[in-house]
């Protein structure tokens, strides 16, 4: 994803940076939530988040439709999303349909949409607040569309740690459009707003390279240096759990639940 002139200068990526990045086709649409990337981010949802099929939940940010399946088929949640780039709107809408899911898209600029006479149980958005400069700002927009005593779900890659020096020897445009936060900034911002109480949050994943471009450019590779790269850190990933910490150096997401006031 090539770095693109900013659209306004709160915003590290344009619209037309997510067009070029989601222009290869749908990345996975289901997943299984107990493997390295998503593990830890999974059992924190778990043990916050209500199951209940009459609770309402916005993904912002929401191509492809991943997390509005995780919600909706993990935690019965009714889903909507907010999604701003044009073209993936339709495909956005076409993806959960053919998952069986009766869901709202909504197209719309989070900066500009405003929030309905109805909010939502639960708004979440992964790898989207990290794109700002003005975290206060991004995550605010986001509790003006929850109701008072729902749960606020964030997550972003740990671009601070190792994560972030991978991604910028690999990928220095992508590297550009991160706003390199560790997670204490991110729960600054969030108490700033007095709006909302952090029920648990942290650094997770214990060690892992998928928010880094790394898999993409091994993925390429011929058979021998393909397996020869990639059979070391699948290894390394399953292993992390009982030998490397969730520190801001080693983590590969940065992640909290907190519940509106």
């Amino acid at each position: 994803m090539k770095a693109q002139k900013k659209e306004t200068d709160f915003k590290l990526s344009s619209k037309e940076d997510w067009a070029e990045e989601w222009s290869g086709g749908n990345p996975m649409l289901t997943f299984d939530p107990t493997l390295p990337f998503f593990r830890d981010i999974h059992k924190l949802c778990q043990h916050h988040l209500p199951v209940s099929s009459g609770m309402r939940c916005l993904e912002i940010g929401c191509y492809p439709g991943t997390y509005m399946w995780y919600f909706n088929t993990y935690f019965k949640h009714k889903v909507s999303g907010i999604e701003y780039v044009d073209e993936c709107v339709p495909r956005c809408k076409e993806n959960m349909a053919s998952l069986g899911i009766d869901a709202e898209i909504i197209h719309a600029d989070l900066f500009d949409y405003k929030p309905p006479a109805e909010l939502w149980d639960v708004v979440a958005s992964f790898g989207f607040i990290e794109h700002f400069t003005d975290t206060q700002d991004v995550i605010q927009r986001h509790l003006d569309l929850l109701k008072p005593g729902g749960y606020l779900v964030l997550v972003i890659p740990n671009h601070a740690g190792l994560n972030g020096k991978i991604l910028k020897a690999v990928d220095k445009d992508k590297h550009a459009i991160h706003n390199l936060m560790p997670y204490d900034q991110m729960a600054n911002a969030v108490e700033k707003t007095c709006q909302a109480e952090i029920i648990e949050g942290g650094y997770y994943g214990h060690l892992g390279f998928w928010n880094t471009d790394l898999y993409p450019k091994i993925d390429k590779m011929s058979t021998i240096p393909y397996y020869a790269s990639k059979v070391p850190l699948y290894i390394l990933e399953r292993i992390a759990p009982y030998v490397v910490p969730n520190t801001q150096f080693f983590a590969p997401n940065s992640a909290l639940i907190a519940k509106k006031l």
